[in-house]
């Protein structure tokens, strides 16, 4: 059973990395920046769902990490054939991540309080 503060830990994380990339992208800070942090977000993602796979069983992590895995193998060709739009594939397959996040945080919210959740 996953606990409430290892769910919360990995949502306040994202939702930091999410808010600094979309602060870069609206002040136009630069690109390279913005590349840092998506880099850093897909990371944290990658070892989040790598964790939840093999410490929980949590299989359903498992379509995200193939995914991932797709995507990373082809984003050099990507880069070279349409540029920076290549990011914007990147973008959206953390953004699902994301998602996924939050309705396992409003999941786990929603269960029944055990021994480890007490607070």
């Amino acid at each position: 059973m996953i606990s409430k503060f290892r769910i919360k830990t990995d949502l306040v994380g994202q939702i930091i990395l999410i808010v600094g990339i979309f602060l870069l992208l609206v002040f136009r800070s630069g690109v390279t920046w913005t590349n840092y942090l998506l880099v850093i977000l897909a990371i944290w993602q990658i070892l989040s769902a790598l964790h939840l796979l093999y410490a929980y069983k949590y299989v359903k992590k498992l379509n995200f990490l193939k995914t991932m895995l797709v995507l990373i193998l082809s984003l050099p060709v990507w880069i070279h054939l349409v540029g920076y739009f290549a990011y914007i594939p990147v973008g959206g397959i953390l953004f699902w991540y994301f998602i996924q996040t939050a309705n396992d945080m409003i999941t786990i919210n929603n269960r029944p309080k055990s021994f480890w959740d007490l607070e």
